[in-house]
């Protein structure tokens, strides 16, 4: 039984072709922008549950879920960021 030789990677199969990069990446931007649009609108409207949570303090007996709450809404602001609704 032989092995293959092996052959060092010039990279030249492996590099897409320029549309096929352009075709990819619209591809990219159009799946991400309802992610980003889901993401922005979170991001605006999630501060509006802080004041009840405060006022009626289930903020002192939750703290690990608020800080949660704290964190998704962090996280909402940078992927919702560069959210461009389109034209």
């Amino acid at each position: 039984m032989s092995t293959p030789e092996s052959r060092p990677l010039d990279g030249t199969a492996a590099e897409p072709t320029p549309a096929l990069q352009d075709t990819l990446r619209s591809a990219l931007t159009y799946a991400a922008l309802p992610i980003r649009f889901v993401a922005f609108w979170l991001a605006t409207l999630l501060p509006l549950t802080y004041l009840p949570l405060l006022a009626t303090g289930t903020v002192t007996g939750h703290r690990l879920a608020f800080a949660g709450l704290l964190t998704l809404n962090a996280v909402a602001f940078v992927v919702g960021h560069s959210y461009n609704p389109p034209e």
